[in-house]
């Protein structure tokens, strides 16, 4: 450039704009009243978008023009700050070459220019993929699942009564992770399952069975299931029907039957007022169990509907009942399996 065309390039500088671009930024600078032009070459090596941004100060304007390989022109643009041009590297344009060339010239006219210019160009595949895996890494690894979740064996040596409550527990933490079981819509399985499993683990490493209010209402609680349980799979006509047709003798039916079911829903009953009156203290703030409950007590009506109603079909809770007894039923044996404990303490393995 000769001292009369004073457009000055102060800085270059190569830096990264973004995942798939590699950009060079310029100051520049023109005196008052004087032009100039500058040839600015940069290499175009991949494919994909090639910009120029200018915003410069003051109100001259400023000539852009873009030659690619062989010195075809590909863009041309003038006015006043700021200015932006879009091009497209494509295979063919490359094929011709890799060098570029801005053209930048500033017309003899009053006042001065500075500013600053930045080449944008797309970067080399490996470049970006790399830049990428930096800018967005893979999300950690999710946090292992909670012990409570995995089967756990009962300590080697473990008394009979130890290892039948992992036994018990391990049944239903089998069913209640199983890949096809389905949705919880009592919302107390895995709540159970944490719990049993806590005091399991106590029992197994210490010998510390739960305290003797909790074993006696674990005792109720078996004793509801096995109730409900014994409503379900009676053979007896009066439980399991038919509702008999003649009127006189579907009414003996009726009161035969209010009096084999009536002290199993006292039972269920009894459940939530010795839990809410204190008889089991460490227990009361334990979700699972009045979820529980209002489980247990809605399997009983549909065990008892289906048969006074004519068909399963005719009874409320069906898919309740079908998707929560078999766990119903484990959680009856992870209770059962604390009885032995009421009467001497585990000794510790």
């Amino acid at each position: 450039m000769s001292p009369t065309r004073a457009l000055v390039f102060l800085v270059a500088a190569l830096a990264a704009t973004s995942a798939r671009a590699v950009s060079w930024d310029y100051a520049m600078s023109v005196p008052d009243g004087l032009p100039g032009t500058f040839d600015l070459p940069f290499p175009v090596d991949y494919s994909g978008a090639v910009t120029i941004e200018a915003s410069w100060e003051g109100p001259r304007l400023l000539f852009f023009g873009v030659a690619g390989p062989d010195h075809e022109i590909l863009a041309r643009r003038s006015g006043p700050s700021p200015q932006r041009l879009t091009l497209s590297a494509d295979a063919a344009l490359l094929a011709k070459g890799e060098s570029w060339t801005l053209t930048v010239k500033a017309l003899a006219a009053r006042g001065g220019v500075e500013g600053k210019i930045r080449v944008t160009v797309p970067d080399a595949p490996d470049v970006v993929q790399k830049r990428e895996a930096e800018l967005h890494p893979p999300p950690p690894p999710p946090p292992p699942p909670p012990a409570w979740t995995q089967p756990r064996p009962a300590p080697a040596g473990a008394p009979v009564a130890v290892r039948g409550v992992y036994d018990a527990v391990e049944a239903l933490r089998g069913l209640v992770f199983a890949s096809d079981a389905p949705p919880d819509s009592c919302g107390w399985q895995r709540d159970l399952v944490q719990f049993a499993a806590a005091a399991r683990d106590r029992l197994g490493s210490a010998g510390a069975a739960p305290d003797i209010p909790s074993l006696r209402y674990f005792a109720r609680l078996s004793d509801a299931t096995s109730a409900v349980r014994g409503l379900a799979a009676s053979k007896d006509p009066i439980l399991a029907g038919p509702v008999p047709d003649d009127r006189d003798l579907r009414r003996e039916w009726l009161i035969a039957r209010y009096e084999l079911t009536q002290p199993i829903e006292r039972r269920l009953d009894e459940l939530t007022e010795l839990l809410r009156g204190g008889h089991a203290p460490t227990l009361e703030d334990e979700r699972w169990i009045p979820r529980f409950i209002a489980c247990l007590t809605a399997c009983e009506r549909y065990f008892d509907e289906r048969v006074r109603l004519g068909g399963e079909g005719n009874a409320p809770n069906r898919e309740l009942a079908d998707a929560q007894w078999s766990r119903i039923l484990a959680a009856g044996h992870v209770f059962s399996a604390f009885a032995p404990f009421l009467a001497e303490p585990p000794s510790a393995p």
